[in-house]
This record gives C-alpha cells, structure tokens and sequence, in this order.
C-alpha cells in the first residue's frame, strides 16, 4: 500500500494510468477516492496521482493543526517520493486552495493549475457556518446525517429531484469510504480553511490557470472564482450552467472535456 513521509507525517497515496503525472486534490474531509467517477478517462492520458491530504483518507493529522502550506509542503514531498519533476495539479474545493498554495510557492514543479469549485482566500460568515456544521456532523459519526447535509450543499433542489438515480449513485460513493475524517483531521482541515488567504498574491500566478464553477455553486461562490479569474493574468474561466458544487458529478461528460482539453492544450 504506497505511502511517502512529509514532516514526520505518515500520507497515502494512488496511483493510475501513464503519461504526464497528474495530481488530483480533492475537498474538505474527504480522500482521494473521491475522484473515482473521473479517474478512468483522466488515466487514459495521464499518470493519475491521488494523495489523501494530512487529515484525511488514510494520511495522518499533525496537532494542533496546520496551515494550507503545510499541505502544499506535503504534495511537494509527494512529488519527490515519486519521482516526479512537474505535475499538472488540480484541486476541488479545499484542494484548490492546496492547488493555489503550490502554485505559488512550487510553480516550478506544476505544468497547469486547474481551480475547481474553490476559492483563494476571505471566508464569509456563511461558509464559516458552514464549515462548523460539517465538522460537527463529521465528529458526530452518523455518516447518514453527513451524506444528506452534504447532497443539500452539493447540488441544486433541481439536480436533486430530477436524478434520484443519480443521488443514489452517489450515496454509494460517499457511503463506500471505509477512511472517514477523525476529529483531530476535521480540526486541522478547519484550521487550513479559515486561516487561508491568498487574494493579495494570486496575480503573481503566472501558471497556465484554468478556472471552473457551477452557477449555482452555494459553498464556493461563483464570485469568487471570477475574483480569481480576473487577478491571474491569462486564465480560463468555465461556468457549469445550473450546477452545484460538485460539477465532475451532475456534469461529468462536460467537466472532463473541459478539463482533459486544457490539461492537453499545456501538456509537453
């Protein structure tokens, strides 16, 4: 089972496919296979890395927590264990503010950044909220109460009434995680959100940047993926017209043409 050290920390790692290495970071308390529905047509032309970040899946949680650069520290050390000299890197969520952190500090070792539903920096009152409600849920155990609040947070009421199948099809995803978040994880998760901000230095970005939203986005909103689109210079900007948080999901034909086009359009 591949796992690499980064800072005394014991992390867990996948990997699929060949070519160009591609690094896949995924969002708040969740792990690596969380990518699964993508993985397949993403590994057809590139070497699909899929690290759970410190905190979650099977990766270890530093105390008393830890900063968005540690975890970029950390997908840096994961590079290095495989030998890995440039990556594309594409981060959902949570894992794009990890995205932004090593393009950042790292843009010598990212071949594209792709920004996913996320953010660079100044969490509101209502994402505050809603980040002390699913740490709760999470510490809580009950593992049906997290799956409803996080359809509620992920997708619109339409997706959710006109696709049940669907809905069902990703209960069996969320449910199917034998690794969910522990407290000590869920605290530093929530201490890397809140203490993040990078607004004031993501111009400096001069990595091919590609950057997507769903319209209807109520957890990273819309907004600030166009505050981000419009500071670094040279970017590409995709609205998923009527999505939610999750566009790979209630959209995933068209979230993997954008993004295997763009990814393609950088690759040498």
């Amino acid at each position: 089972m591949p796992f690499y050290s980064s800072n005394g920390l014991q992390l867990h790692y996948e990997r699929q496919g060949g070519g160009t290495p591609l690094v896949l970071l995924h969002g708040f308390g969740q792990h690596g296979g969380s990518w699964a529905p993508v993985v397949p047509a993403f590994a057809r032309f590139f070497d699909v890395i899929l690290p759970d970040l410190r905190g979650c899946g099977r990766s270890q949680a530093a105390e008393p927590g830890f900063p968005l650069a540690d975890m970029a520290a950390d997908v840096v050390a994961l590079l290095d264990h495989a030998d890995v000299e440039r990556a594309h890197v594409a981060g959902w969520s949570q894992g794009g503010t990890v995205a932004l952190e090593l393009a950042l500090d790292h843009a010598e070792r990212i071949a594209s950044l792709s920004l996913h539903s996320t953010y660079a920096g100044g969490r509101d009152r209502y994402q505050a909220n809603w980040i002390e409600m699913r740490r709760r849920i999470i510490a809580s155990g009950d593992r049906e109460l997290d799956f409803n609040t996080r359809i509620i947070g992920f997708f619109t009421p339409e997706f959710i009434n006109a696709r049940p199948d669907r809905i069902e099809e990703f209960r069996r995803l969320e449910l199917s995680n034998p690794y969910p978040p522990t407290p000590v994880g869920m605290a530093g998760q929530i201490a890397a959100a809140q203490s993040f901000e990078a607004r004031d230095r993501i111009a400096a970005i001069r990595t091919p940047t590609l950057i997507t939203v769903g319209s209807a986005d109520r957890t990273t909103l819309p907004a600030q993926s166009r505050l981000m689109h419009a500071a670094i210079k040279g970017s590409e900007f995709w609205l998923f017209d009527g999505a939610g948080h999750l566009p790979q999901f209630q959209y995933p034909d068209e979230f993997i043409s954008i993004s295997l086009g763009f990814m393609l359009k950088h690759d040498r």
